[in-house]
């Protein structure tokens, strides 16, 4: 491979986070605080800004994401949402029912996650049952007339989180 090929290789690599690597590389062990799943080892954190605005590079790909807890689901703990580098955004990172459970302790604490990027395309009538069911879950009304358009959203597939109480 020519120093230009590898270079390239090298850049799309760092772009991709962990890419297709189920290891990432990764050292666990350097990241202090409280484990859940697999933990983190992708070394490279990508912005939660960065995956929302671009994520087509992202999709498929195992990727580190790092911010403070919003919200924790209060049924099963199966998911949180990581606020965002940029105001009134949030990341969805759903894990499997039971395989990890996730605290309401979580709300305000720093996480690193990691999990595979999708892009989850809902048709109207889904969209209205997604949203239906949020509200359920915490116990808010909702009016599945007020919902007039398809919503698409990232989601990040867990596979591991540590907890840390600081950057």
């Amino acid at each position: 491979m020519t120093k230009p090929a590898l270079w390239l290789g090298l850049v799309l690599a760092v772009a991709a986070g962990c890419g297709d690597s189920p290891a990432g590389g990764g050292d666990q062990a350097s990241l202090p605080g409280t484990v859940y799943g697999e933990g983190v080892e992708c070394t490279l954190a990508v912005s939660v800004s960065e995956l929302s605005d671009h994520v087509a590079r992202y999709v498929g790909k195992r990727v580190r994401v790092e911010g403070l807890v919003t919200d924790v689901c209060p049924k099963r703990g199966c998911w949180i949402k990581l606020a965002s580098d940029r105001e009134y955004e949030s990341l969805l990172f759903k894990v499997q029912d039971g395989v990890i459970v996730f605290p309401m302790s979580l709300k305000g604490k720093y996480v690193v996650a990691e999990g595979v990027a999708r892009e989850i395309e809902l048709d109207l009538e889904q969209s209205r049952r997604y949203l239906a069911h949020k509200a359920e879950e915490k116990g808010e009304a909702f009016d599945p007339a007020t919902v007039k358009a398809p919503i698409t959203y990232v989601r990040l597939d867990g596979v591991g989180a540590v907890v840390r109480d600081h950057k």
